[in-house]
């Protein structure tokens, strides 16, 4: 199509679903425009702008030619669900945007949700062929996956557009702050002065401490603190597990008359004392960070006194076992 600077009509509706460019982002498509001229075309429906209102306005003010591309759809909903999808796929939106962009069309969502499969199956777009169902049971789910997000992020981001504060919203649009802190913010501030007992220590702490899914009944039961405890105890764990053994000593001999690789004991040598110590240094290692990850399951529900004495027998027994057997070995030795 010939580009002239082309007189379209602008619904305010549609023009105010998109999330608007901030202020950066529309000085350097202005600078784009004005150095290169707009080689993007537009695209409208029936006359109406469904995607490029930011160049329509540079181009008008400037008097700068342009293109533009007519497209077809069946009704205003289908429409506007083409514009949900061209966003979500061509702009750099980070979660919090993608979110609000999804959340903006949730009552449209809702209502084509209400209508059989059947009946609305011939729009220009994935979305709403996808969609079925009763309005009840359309979810974060759904709204999740439009926005590639989860859907504890699409709750999150529900509440702080209704519950935070301007400047909160500007950081969150300019990716400034991440949505589980400013959500969390929040939450920590609607229960100030609350206190949970934590599970695993047993100390009643402040509500700050414990971490804060979207929804409070999910409230952690263990502390932050304790939590982190558990995951360094998993976590040596899984080193000691992944630390090589010690090379044996080996050899080569004769078993049922044919050579084979044979494993043998360290020489009866004072110098192979730090490889003997080595060995042993290793196997304590492994037992220590094994313990730990193992005890931190040891929750209150199972927490009793009985069990701890099992516990603390179990630890006296291996200790009195390990004993016996370097006395054993000595008197072997001695002899």
């Amino acid at each position: 199509m010939e580009k002239k600077v082309y007189e379209l009509k602008v619904d305010p509706e549609l023009r105010d679903l998109i999330p608007p460019l901030s202020e950066e982002e529309h000085r350097m498509l202005e600078d784009s425009i004005l150095r290169d001229g707009c080689d993007t075309p537009l695209t409208v429906w029936d006359g109406t702008i469904v995607d490029g209102h930011n160049r329509y306005d540079i181009c008008v003010r400037h008097n700068i030619p342009f293109a533009y591309e007519e497209r077809h759809f069946e009704d205003r909903d289908a429409a506007v669900f083409w514009m949900l999808e061209h966003q979500l796929a061509r702009r750099n939106l980070n979660s919090y945007q993608r979110s609000l962009l999804a959340l903006r069309f949730e009552p449209m969502l809702k209502k084509v949700a209400k209508d059989k499969q059947g009946k609305r199956n011939d729009l220009d777009t994935n979305f709403r062929t996808n969609l079925s169902g009763s309005s009840t049971s359309y979810s974060a789910e759904k709204m999740a996956e439009l926005a590639g997000v989860s859907p504890t992020t699409i709750k999150k981001v529900k509440r702080l557009e209704k519950e935070a504060d301007e400047e909160t919203k500007k950081q969150l649009r300019k990716g400034d702050t991440s949505i589980h802190k400013a959500y969390t913010e929040i939450m920590n501030k609607e229960h100030e002065g609350e206190t949970r007992v934590c599970e695993r220590c047993q100390q009643e702490k402040p509500f700050s401490d414990f971490r804060l899914p979207s929804n409070r009944k999910e409230v952690r039961p263990i502390c932050k603190e304790c939590e982190a405890k558990a995951k360094q105890a998993a976590k040596e764990a899984e080193i000691a597990a992944s630390l090589p053994v010690p090379p044996e000593i080996s050899g080569i001999g004769i078993k049922d008359g044919q050579t084979a690789h044979i494993s043998l004991g360290l020489p009866d040598d004072p110098a192979m004392f730090e490889q003997m110590i080595a060995l042993l240094q290793h196997a304590q290692d492994a037992y220590i960070a094994s313990f730990k990850s193992t005890i931190a399951q040891y929750r209150p529900s199972m927490i009793s006194e009985d069990h701890t004495n099992m516990i603390v027998e179990m630890i006296d027994n291996i200790a009195n076992d390990t004993e016996e057997i370097l006395n054993t070995h000595l008197k072997e030795v001695a002899e």
